[in-house]
């Protein structure tokens, strides 16, 4: 299996970095661990070239989506910053727009793991979580398998332990 994860968090070695890596010991084959805030990411800006072929933008961007399309399972994870994902992890799926616009290029089949985390301890963003298995995944064909959330997780190692818990148990 060919795993590739993006890490959307801003703060390196943190929550999201540590889940991430946590389930990426448990997968068997290739993976790959992507964390967005070092890389070039460039927003879309709706010329519609990808229509006739692939992105203009020369930045990460074109290669983390080509990755995706290689990969069997994506892991996406990202902290939730005031009830959405970061700017970088919505950078990325704003690109994704160059997969809807040409018939020629497919997520289809790709497996998806969602792994978030929250300061806030209640369940406040968990309709904002679930609303990403349909978009955007489930309009671009991929199928989210599993959903882990972290809640009341505000700094590094704090608030986790159900979360890793669910890691330790989930089998895949």
């Amino acid at each position: 299996m060919k795993t590739l994860a993006l890490i959307g968090s801003p703060r390196k070695d943190g929550n999201c970095d540590i889940l991430v890596n946590k389930l990426a010991e448990k997968l068997d084959g290739e993976k790959e661990v992507l964390f967005l805030n070092e890389l070039n990411l460039g927003y879309c800006d709706a010329c519609q070239s990808c229509q006739k072929g692939d992105c203009i933008k020369d930045d990460d961007t074109r290669d983390i989506v080509a990755k995706i399309e290689d990969a069997d399972l994506l892991i996406f994870s990202s902290p939730i910053y005031f009830g959405q994902m970061t700017a970088q992890a919505k950078t990325v799926i704003d690109r994704f727009y160059m997969i809807s616009q040409n018939p020629e290029r497919s997520l289809e089949g790709t497996k998806v793991i969602q792994v978030f985390t929250q300061a806030n301890p209640t369940d406040a963003f968990d309709a904002y979580i679930k609303s990403m298995e349909t978009m955007p995944f489930a309009f671009l064909g991929m199928e989210v398998i599993e959903t882990i959330i972290a809640r009341g997780a505000p700094g590094k190692g704090e608030g986790i332990e159900d979360a890793l818990k669910k890691i330790e148990e989930l089998e895949i």
